[in-house]
Parts: C-alpha cells; sequence; structure tokens
C-alpha cells in the first residue's frame, strides 16, 4: 500500500507540473497555449482528496489513484492537449474519445460514492442497509455530478466566453449523450458493487457408524 501511496504521490506531482508548465507556455505564448482556467484547474485538481482529508474524509490509495489518472486522460489529454478534438472523431463530428472520458466518470463517481455511503454508514449505523436504498444513492451521486458538469460548461461558455461545449461538436445531442455515457458507466458500476454475493451452502458433516 506504501508503494501505490508513493505512486500517487507522484503522480499527483506530475499532474500540478504539467498544468503549471501549460500555464508558463500561456504566458509566453498565449495564441498556442489557449486555456490558462484549464492550466489552473489542472494544477489545483490532484489535491482535492487532502481537501477531503482537511473535512476528515479519507478515500482509499486505489480510489484517488484512479482519481488522479482520470485527471490524466480527462484533464492533460482530454482538455489541455485538445484530445477531444483530435482523438477518435468521427466524420460527422462525434467524439469517443469524449464519451468514453464521460463512462469512466461515471464508474469513478460511483466508486467514490460507495467509499462515502460505507463512511457513512460505519459512523451512523451499525445494520447493513437495504440494497435498493444503497442504489439509490449511488445512481443519485453519479447523477448529480453528470448534471452538474454539463451544466458547469454551460455556465462556463456563457459567463466566461469559454468553448467548452464545442471541444468537438456541440448541441443538445451532445450534452445528452455526455449524460447518458456517464450514468451507464455508473449503473454498470453500481450493479457490480452491490449485487448479492454467493455463499457456499455448509456442507452436511457424516455420519459416523
Amino acid at each position: 500500500m506504501k508503494r501505490l501511496e508513493f505512486f500517487s504521490n507522484i503522480l499527483k506531482a506530475m499532474i500540478s507540473v504539467a498544468g503549471a508548465l501549460m500555464l508558463i507556455g500561456w504566458l509566453i505564448a498565449p495564441t498556442f497555449w489557449s486555456k490558462p482556467l484549464s492550466y489552473v484547474a489542472t494544477i489545483i485538481l490532484p489535491y482535492v482528496p487532502n481537501l477531503f482529508k482537511l473535512l476528515k474524509v479519507e478515500f482509499s490509495t486505489p480510489l484517488t489513484l484512479a482519481y488522479e489518472g482520470f485527471l490524466v486522460v480527462a484533464m492533460v489529454l482530454g482538455i489541455d492537449l485538445n484530445w477531444y478534438s483530435q482523438i477518435f472523431v468521427t466524420a460527422s463530428g462525434d467524439s469517443y474519445y469524449d464519451k468514453i472520458v464521460h463512462f469512466f466518470s461515471g464508474i469513478l463517481v460511483a466508486l467514490a460514492g460507495q467509499e462515502l455511503f460505507a463512511l457513512y454508514m460505519r459512523q451512523i449505523h451499525n445494520q447493513k442497509p437495504a440494497r435498493w436504498f444503497q442504489a439509490l444513492f449511488l445512481v443519485g451521486a453519479v447523477a448529480l455530478v453528470a448534471v452538474g458538469w454539463e451544466c458547469y460548461e454551460f455556465l462556463y461558455d456563457t459567463f466566461c466566453d469559454g468553448n467548452m461545449q464545442e471541444l468537438v461538436k456541440s448541441g443538445v445531442a451532445d450534452t445528452m449523450w455526455d449524460m447518458i455515457a456517464s450514468l451507464v458507466g455508473g449503473l454498470l458500476c453500481i450493479v457490480c458493487l452491490i449485487k448479492p454475493k454467493l455463499t457456499p451452502k455448509p456442507q452436511k458433516s457424516a455420519k459416523i457408524n
């Protein structure tokens, strides 16, 4: 586990350094490095788990590592280096890279929601909750983040003259497919998290004559 923590800290630092270098690039050549707010976000976002620690909420090291890997794919490669508009883009302007990222975002949120849910249940209750309530909580968390992110993109483009909704293809259909991809990823993860575990039947002891 300590090796995972060490690797997580290295990856966290590398993401922040990448954001800082691109921010410096923007100061030198703003026409080429044209996303300063994204670069600032790349510097800050790796430390979100540390903020949760201050709130007495500590996520597992594997989940933190998965979150940092997601930042590499979604932020550094996707937004900062324009992979959304360059990788897996169809002739009609649809980006499979974008949908893949949203799909895995749903999985990541479901896993984070599961850890938060388990922490809450340990602190408040001693008995195991009903699966339907656990599923409802996790689906709500995935849907909230998916909708909240699309709202953020819309508000950013509206008030900050950005182009987050137009990195590849604009329109209601693109926004809806983003949310659907997140929900599908989250639902598949939730099914795996709450499915009942098969317990082996106790074997009958042999009779001794």
